[in-house]
């Protein structure tokens, strides 16, 4: 995929939006009326991959954890442990959340979202500042396709008749790959 007609910028709350309409209503007005504000509160940060005249795709992160709250019982919260080689149980484990991730309708089916996963899949094992074992998503349905193709998987049965289910991503599973 050649990225080199595109700007990937940080979003600052000065930083003037381009037109972006990804399909999804909700997406959609995040994008042009609440990532900036979230900006301002501290909850999340935003990226943008644009061109001259539009938002190609965008992608919030925030910080997250998953605890055995969130799993449904003790096998699969023991099977999340198991690939830890420390002695020390944690009652949580530190993630980055997608809070929300859209892609520009016209450019739709062009491996922009799969080529953000990777993005971040790989810079969380390579630029791991302060730990981080899990990437998650709170993912709409109409997305869980999407997240189990690029290696996510789900993490409780309780969300199953929800709007958006919790899934997560295990960085471990990339981590020999990309630090080798």
């Amino acid at each position: 995929m050649d990225f080199s007609s595109l700007s990937f910028i940080r979003l600052a709350k000065d930083h003037p939006l381009k037109d972006f309409d990804c399909g999804d209503a909700d997406l959609t007005d995040f994008f042009h009326n609440d990532c900036k504000n979230y900006l301002s509160a501290l909850l999340a940060v935003t990226y943008v991959i644009q061109n001259e005249d539009e938002t190609i795709a965008f992608f919030s992160l925030l910080n997250d954890k998953i605890t055995i709250k969130d799993v449904d019982g003790n096998s699969a919260w023991n099977k999340l442990r198991r690939k830890l080689h420390q002695r020390k149980r944690f009652t949580s484990y530190p993630a980055m959340k997608i809070g929300r991730l859209g892609v520009h309708n016209k450019h739709k089916g062009k491996q922009y979202g799969t080529a953000i996963l990777d993005y971040l899949k790989v810079l969380f094992v390579t630029n791991n500042r302060t730990g981080c074992k899990y990437i998650t998503v709170d993912a709409y349905k109409q997305s869980l396709r999407f997240y189990e193709n690029n290696g996510f998987e789900y993490l409780t049965e309780k969300d199953k008749d929800s709007d958006t289910r919790l899934m997560y991503f295990d960085l471990a599973n990339i981590y020999g790959k990309v630090n080798t």
